[in-house]
């Protein structure tokens, strides 16, 4: 053992006089110091850096099966996701990543305006910050193109287009991005490189020089105070201790419980509500097919609702340049925040009242801005966006005047260790912003449209552990929607060993024409045959039910209606103007329309306010069975529901593996945080 030790350590020595190991180590870790009262806020730095490392990981990962084709990307997601043994976790942790980084990122930039930590000698610590912030808004648009669903084909539409606006060259501009006369696979392919290539690389170098010119002057701390003017005989700052062991310890406290949140997102709502992967993504991309509302992911839209702001006030030919130019503007400005703000202290615990005020409103506009990104615009909407806009220059173009005059407070000689302003008062803080945010969005925030078109969506809970009724819906399927519609991102193998049915069973059964058992589950119709009978091919199902919602669906297949209008027969209140007839027409019957209850926009029933009858005044408010079924009403529900529940088996297979792997996973995190908390509280008992 002693022989081996001496190796290592020759080894070691040999390698340190050649390359600077332990001199960088020393520098950066064991002999950098550190002040010693940092607070929650500084732990958002870290965990950048740990997003970071997560997704050049994952990315690798990814690109082994990612197929950067305008025909074959989207597919190749799906086959990611399906076929690829962990493959869905590691979509996950990439596609939550890129959220996690914006939220860390947005929360440690925050941290700079509240402590001054882009105040001298800091400002380059703050350029490359921004730097990095530019990179991550570029690798995070090129990567959202890359899954080419519809978001990300109209996302990339819309913001590629803005650079049209700029005067002579913009057209050049546009063109030179796409590599082609409009948005295609040549797009595709170049985004890709750069996402996977030349911006990682660059972020890369940014994080570097951010570390670098941070070690080089010292950190900032809560109090603003420059911990290098106190220091021992030895050198050593009086208020500093060595970022390792200590932070390296005390860190792991936040990255477990950040590691927490992460895997729950991950493993129970990795779609975040369509915030973290959109609705309009789980459908092919299609140059024909605008979706209602296109809106880029969640992380852009403080920026995309200013340029909706201003497009929506001023003419079309103008608001097109000045949206961009105010968009821009919006992100150049944080550039020269080091020379905007006068004050004689750094930290917002010393600062006036103004810049206390100020910041709260700040933070509260922008998250506004961000809501009303997401959201359809209305006049309601437009005029709050463009009030907020407002709010976010005045904050920093108003910067040089109150900062310079303010009353401020003296700093503190030294570190304090008395946590600012406190629990209570912090909280109460916090409840003031979310007032400032929710109150205003409460205000413009009512809704036009029900969930299912005309009327509201008839709520079920899917059960993928109910192996019968899965089998039921497989059989519907098979039977009533696969002779147009295909499945074909799904294998009737995998189908067939989820839903415990023997393959040979499945064969004979569910499986049209030669298909084998490890194929994909095509359509009985060509798409030739699609075309010349509706128009265009059918489009696929295997997603629907994430597309929509299994709601959605459920209330689709429920509610059609004769309606001689129509080329196929029927219509359908939830999908108006429908082309498609009636496939569950035998098991359901023929409705026609007969008078009902009209419906409020809450998706409640209008109601009488003297009699508070419901007012019978929608012509197509219920329905009469005209043509008899198969089925009675109570077996069709049931039949449909089967259905339904097959067919979000079939859009998400892992849901429930996903589930059990999460409780696993939360509950190793939990065990995790009580001994990284014990191994912290270890070290700190001697930190005053």
């Amino acid at each position: 053992m002693s022989l081996l030790m001496k190796g290592l350590t020759g080894l070691w020595r040999w390698v340190d006089a050649r390359l600077p190991v332990q001199r960088a180590w020393d520098t950066h870790m064991a002999k950098y110091y550190a002040p010693k009262n940092f607070n929650f806020w500084y732990f958002f730095g870290v965990l950048s850096l740990l997003v970071l490392v997560n997704q050049l990981l994952t990315g690798i990962w990814l690109t082994m099966s990612y197929d950067p084709s305008a025909e074959r990307a989207f597919g190749s997601v799906e086959y990611i996701m399906r076929d690829v043994d962990f493959g869905w976790i590691l979509r996950y942790m990439h596609s939550t990543g890129a959220s996690a980084f914006f939220i860390v990122v947005y929360l440690h930039m925050f941290r700079g305006l509240l402590y001054g930590s882009y105040k001298a000698p800091r400002e380059l610590v703050w350029l490359f910050g921004m730097g990095i912030y530019l990179a991550l808004m570029a690798e995070a648009f090129l990567g959202y193109v890359l899954p080419w669903g519809q978001m990300s084909y109209w996302g990339a539409q819309v913001i590629i287009n803005l650079f049209g606006a700029i005067p002579y060259f913009g057209e050049g501009i546009v063109d030179w991005i796409r590599g082609d006369y409009l948005i295609s696979g040549i797009t595709l392919t170049r985004f890709f490189a750069l996402h996977v290539v030349a911006v990682p690389l660059v972020l890369i170098g940014l994080v570097f020089l951010h570390l670098l010119a941070l070690h080089e002057v010292g950190s900032n701390n809560p109090d603003g105070v420059e911990i290098k003017k106190h220091k021992d005989v030895n050198g050593i700052p009086l208020d500093g201790i060595p970022f390792h062991p200590y932070y390296t310890v005390h860190d792991l406290v936040p990255i477990t419980v950040f590691l927490f949140v992460f895997c729950f997102i991950i493993f129970f709502m990795p779609e975040m509500g369509g915030y973290f992967i959109e609705k309009a993504n789980f459908e092919h991309s299609n140059s024909l097919k605008t979706p209602e509302h296109i809106a880029p992911v969640w992380y852009f839209t403080p920026y995309y609702s200013m340029l909706r702001a201003v497009t929506f006030s001023i003419g079309p030919l103008t608001a097109k340049l000045l949206g961009f130019m105010v968009m821009a503007a919006a992100v150049a400005i944080l550039f020269v925040l080091p020379w905007l703000d006068r004050s004689p202290v750094k930290s917002i615990r010393y600062k006036g009242n103004i810049s206390r005020v100020a910041v709260v409103v700040f933070a509260a506009s922008f998250v506004i801005l961000g809501v009303l990104g997401i959201k359809a615009p209305t006049p309601a909407r437009t005029g709050l966006a463009q009030f907020c806009t407002l709010l976010y220059f005045a904050y920093f173009v108003a910067m040089p005047f109150w900062t310079r005059f303010e009353k401020t407070r003296v700093e503190p000689e030294r570190v304090t260790m008395d946590g600012g302003m406190g629990f209570w008062r912090a909280l109460g803080v916090l409840g003031i912003v979310i007032a400032l945010i929710v109150i205003p969005l409460k205000a413009v925030g009512s809704e036009a449209t029900h969930d299912c078109g005309t009327i509201a969506c008839d709520k079920i809970e899917v059960d993928h552990q109910d192996k019968a009724s899965l089998q039921r819906g497989a059989q519907t399927f098979a039977n009533y929607c696969m002779g147009c519609h295909g499945a074909k991102f799904s294998r009737w193998e995998r189908v067939a060993d989820d839903l415990d049915i023997p393959h040979g069973l499945v064969l004979e059964n569910l499986v049209f024409g030669e298909q084998k058992i490890g194929d994909l589950m095509q359509a009985s119709m060509s798409e030739e045959s699609g075309k010349q009978w509706f128009g265009a091919p059918p489009p696929d199902l295997t997603l629907v039910t994430r597309a929509r919602s299994p709601s959605w669906v459920y209330t689709y297949l429920r509610h059609f209606y004769v309606d001689p209008s129509r080329p196929v027969g029927v219509n359908n209140k939830v999908f108006q103007n429908v082309g498609m007839p009636h496939a569950l027409l035998d098991l359901q019957g023929l409705a026609a329309c007969a008078p009902g209850p009209s419906l409020a926009h809450n998706g409640g029933v209008r109601v009488d306010p003297l009699t508070s009858e419901p007012i019978l005044d929608d012509p197509c408010g219920s329905y009469t069975l005209i043509q008899e079924g198969e089925l009675s009403a109570d077996e069709f529900d049931i039949a449909v529901y089967d259905l339904v529940n097959f067919m979000s088996y079939l859009a998400n297979p892992v849901a429930d593996k996903s589930r059990s792997i999460g409780y696993g996973v939360l509950l190793f995190l939990l065990i995790l945080l009580v001994f990284v908390w014990l191994l912290n509280r270890e070290y700190w008992k001697d930190i005053h």
